[in-house]
């Protein structure tokens, strides 16, 4: 994988579970977490729950203590976010949690491989972007 270079600026990202998940096999996912250290990156408390059912989900298969520690490592980039009851936006409630909080922090960007999410992008005028990981890894390429 080429290295990704640090963006010049520091946005404020909301990152979904599926892009951490995603991010195992490589591939535009995993370079946004491998230039997530340079920025203020935030989720719903219910990522913790999230990560921890996928786990649970694959138990079965094998040893995935390597896994564990790659996604605790995430969850220390990642500042969580309590959202009581958000309003009820995409198709899928667990989504709503995810533009809840960046409505709430005011990020620039939500990234995103979940298609209800991206579905969202023309129900408003939102004050971030709503982008696929290969969409953000393309901004910062062309910040150089």
């Amino acid at each position: 994988m080429k290295y990704l270079k640090r963006s010049k600026r520091k946005y404020r990202i909301v990152i979904d579970a599926n892009v951490i998940i995603s991010s195992i096999f490589g591939g535009y996912p995993a370079k946004v977490i491998e230039v997530s250290s340079s920025h203020k990156l935030f989720a719903p408390m219910r990522l913790k729950d999230e990560l921890k059912g996928f786990l649970q989900k694959i138990e079965k298969r094998g040893d995935f203590t390597n896994l564990e520690d790659y996604f605790d490592y995430v969850l220390h980039l990642v500042k969580l976010v309590a959202v009581e009851n958000p309003e009820s936006i995409s198709g899928d409630r667990t989504d709503d949690f995810y533009i809840a909080v960046a409505l709430q922090k005011k990020v620039d960007f939500l990234i995103t491989r979940d298609k209800d999410v991206l579905s969202c992008r023309s129900l408003r005028d939102w004050p971030f972007k709503i982008l696929t990981p290969k969409e953000f890894v393309e901004i910062i390429e062309e910040e150089d």
